[in-house]
C-alpha cells in the first residue's frame, strides 16, 4: 500500500494527471499554437489542448520560433494522429507523446530537425539528448545560431 501511495504522490510532484498516465488516444490535429503546442479534435469532437511532452520549441517571438511552428504543422496540420498521453502540465494542457500515421514519433522529430530543445528540466531519457546532439552538431534549424537561448531562459528574460 506505501509504494501504490509514493507512486502517486511521485505522479502529483511531477505535475501530471496520473488518472491519464500512459493511454492513447486517436485524434485530428486543428491548430499548431507553437513548435510544442497543439490542439486536435477528438471522436466525441471535443478539443485537447495538447504539450509536446519530452521537448520545449522557442517561444513565438524568439529567433526560429516560427520555423518551429510551421515544421509542426508540416508533421501534424489536419492529419489525424496518436497520442501517447502521460499527464497534464501545470497549465491543464495534455502532456503528450505524438504519433503520425507512420508510427513516427513527432517530438523526437522535431529536436532531430533542430527546431527544439530536450527539455532536459522533465525529461532524462538518453533518446531525445542524443538527437539534440546529433542536430547540434549539424548545425540544424536553432542550431545554425552562434549561441541560441533555450526558451525556458527566453522566458526569464521576458518576464524581468
Amino acid at each position: 500500500m506505501y509504494k501504490k501511495l509514493a507512486i502517486m504522490a511521485l505522479c502529483c510532484l511531477c505535475f501530471t494527471d496520473c488518472s491519464q498516465a500512459s493511454r492513447s488516444v486517436s485524434c485530428q490535429v486543428i491548430t499548431i499554437t507553437d513548435g510544442d503546442s497543439l490542439t486536435c479534435l477528438l471522436k466525441n469532437k471535443k478539443p485537447l489542448h495538447v504539450r509536446l511532452a519530452d521537448i520545449d520549441a522557442p517561444e513565438k517571438n524568439q529567433p526560429f520560433g516560427n520555423k518551429a511552428k510551421q515544421f509542426l504543422a508540416k508533421l501534424v496540420y489536419q492529419k489525424s494522429v496518436q497520442l501517447r498521453i502521460l499527464g497534464n502540465d501545470p497549465y491543464q494542457r495534455t502532456l503528450a507523446v505524438v504519433y503520425n500515421a507512420q508510427h513516427e514519433n513527432i517530438n523526437i522529430n522535431m529536436v532531430k530537425s533542430g527546431m527544439a530543445w530536450a527539455y532536459t528540466r522533465y525529461n532524462r531519457d538518453p533518446m531525445y539528448l542524443n538527437a539534440q546532439k546529433q542536430a547540434m552538431k549539424a548545425r540544424l534549424g536553432l542550431w545554425q545560431d552562434a549561441h541560441p537561448i533555450p526558451p525556458e531562459q527566453w522566458r526569464r528574460k521576458k518576464r524581468k
